[in-house]
């Protein structure tokens, strides 16, 4: 073989393994190559958590959103506000939060749409199959088994180990305040 060949098939090889190793650095889907977030003000009266869910808030019923004002603008951010709720099933639901902490009055991103980590009421409204459409609860940013929220696609989640030292990773529900991966759908369209 000539030098030239060796030389040309020493390149083609080389390309190859480069685009192997493109090929690698690609990341797996994720859930965020699958949310929607959205801003929202948060006007529940107290700073929430993460993966708290959310309904729009109705601005008759929170002194702190401006709807109108008789003088000058007359600006609303009805729309842009979210409260948490303690009616089962509220068709207002609009998601959970992603960010880790939001105080009362400030903005914070909500997941609308696709995979969230949800607050889950386990020991008040509770179902253990997977798929199943759920709701908001009884308490307060916490969804369980009901309509208009979304599908759990998975049980609630764990970092208690196992008798062999393992990640336990999902487990049935036993109380409130619990987390699941839910997929969001607002009036589950």
């Amino acid at each position: 073989m000539s030098a030239w060949m060796r030389t040309a098939a020493a390149a083609f090889v080389l390309l190859l393994g480069m685009g192997s190793a493109v090929y690698a650095e690609l990341l797996p889907a994720d859930a965020r190559t699958n949310q929607r977030i959205s801003i929202f003000r948060n006007v529940s009266g107290s700073t929430q958590t993460s993966k708290t869910a959310y309904i729009l808030q109705d601005g008759a019923t929170d002194t702190n959103v401006l709807v109108a004002r008789a003088t000058g603008g007359g600006e609303s951010s009805l729309g842009l506000d979210v409260t948490t709720t303690t009616t089962a099933d509220v068709g207002t639901f609009i998601g959970c939060q992603l960010d880790d902490s939001c105080l009362d009055d400030a903005l914070c991103r909500v997941v609308t749409w696709g995979p969230a980590l949800c607050r889950w009421a386990g020991a008040t409204d509770n179902t253990n199959t997977r798929m199943a459409t759920v709701g908001t609860t009884t308490v307060a940013g916490q969804l369980g088994s009901g309509t208009l929220a979304g599908l759990v696609m998975s049980l609630t989640l764990t970092s208690v180990e196992d008798t062999v030292g393992t990640n336990v990773g999902e487990v049935n529900a036993t109380q409130d305040n619990e987390v699941r991966w839910i997929w969001v759908s607002p009036d589950n369209n």
